[in-house]
């Protein structure tokens, strides 16, 4: 079976941009939609300084710059035809990724995969109005794909093998780890880290403690982020969905609502200037005290181990590829 030899990419945001910028150091035919035009000039003319600057400094030869000049952005998703994979990377909202699947439907030739960036909406309730739920999936990339060595494959019970095989080669071939994954045990990664920001979010109330001093502490354990932090580089609008997403497959939903609340006081309403991000609280940066910081990489590193352990037993999990894939995603190390 061959892999893939156009892909497209939909979306131009972080992730959508992410994902282009990286295929785009391999041999396929690419093409990038925004449904902005005004966008798709300015993508159009960053993307041509690239390559000519990769050029003129030997990152690329004569060969790979004329491949790339090749690549399309557009803002005409009818031009999609001829795909063998579409990636869809655009907000977290179903209502739009189900209108943009249905799209698809009529445009997509047969043998297509059709896949989606979501990082917590299942793949059943993107295919749900769709005619052909057997190519769709979730393929989860983290950012920056550059640097996080590890992809979540979400399949569907209408997924059919053919499929995930070619997303298996496919993923291979771009040189990606990644977790198979059935929707009871999908984004099982941003799920498990989940459950260390609810630790956190209890004991910095317990303690009185501030945002980044929390993190300050957590980063010895988890170094990649700080674990508040990454709410504020998410989006509090984004995250409260997501979180609400994952308690909704969790059959203890109470422990999910302190920090609902705490996001719900945060999203952004019609303003967006009014953001309240946790790192801009107001609160003196004094030192932790060394039995407290103890005290909070004990907790922390019990949580983690507590949860390993449910995850891999309740979700049938290979512990190797959870803890490889954790490694991966945010340095922590079990």
């Amino acid at each position: 079976m061959t892999t893939f030899s156009k892909i497209g990419i939909i979306g131009s945001g972080k992730m959508g941009s992410d994902l282009f910028n990286y295929l785009s150091d391999f041999s396929f035919q690419l093409i990038w939609f925004t449904r902005n035009p005004d966008h798709k000039e300015i993508l159009k003319n960053t993307y041509r300084k690239k390559i000519k600057r990769q050029l003129k400094h030997g990152i690329i030869n004569q060969k790979a710059y004329e491949l790339k000049e090749k690549y399309q952005i557009t803002a005409d998703l009818q031009q999609f035809s001829d795909c063998d994979l579409i990636i869809e990377s655009v907000i977290e909202s179903i209502d739009v990724k189900q209108q943009i699947f249905q799209q698809l439907d009529t445009i997509a030739k047969p043998s297509c995969v059709l896949a989606s960036n979501s990082s917590s909406i299942l793949p059943s309730e993107i295919a749900e109005n769709s005619k052909h739920k057997n190519r769709i999936m979730g393929l989860h990339f983290f950012y920056p794909i550059a640097f996080k060595n590890v992809v979540e494959i979400v399949s569907s019970e209408d997924t059919d093998e053919i499929s995930l095989e070619k997303i298996r080669l496919f993923l291979n071939q771009i040189k990606r780890f990644y977790l198979e994954q059935n929707e009871r045990n999908a984004f099982i990664l941003n799920r498990f880290l989940l459950q260390l920001q609810i630790k956190a979010y209890d004991l910095l109330r317990d303690k009185k403690m501030g945002f980044k001093q929390l993190d300050d502490v957590a980063k010895q354990f988890i170094p990649e982020f700080g674990l508040f932090e990454v709410m504020d580089h998410v989006g509090h609008n984004t995250m409260y969905q997501a979180i609400l997403n994952y308690s909704r497959v969790d059959h203890n939903k109470r422990r999910y609502e302190p920090l609902l609340e705490e996001l719900q006081t945060r999203k952004t309403g019609a303003d967006k200037n009014l953001k309240k991000l946790f790192y801009e609280d107001d609160f003196e940066n004094t030192d932790v005290d060394e039995n407290i910081k103890s005290e909070i990489l004990k907790q922390l590193k019990n949580t983690a181990e507590e949860h390993m352990n449910r995850f891999t037993k309740d979700y049938e999990l290979n512990p190797y590829n959870l803890k490889k894939g954790m490694e991966e995603f945010c340095g922590l190390q079990l």
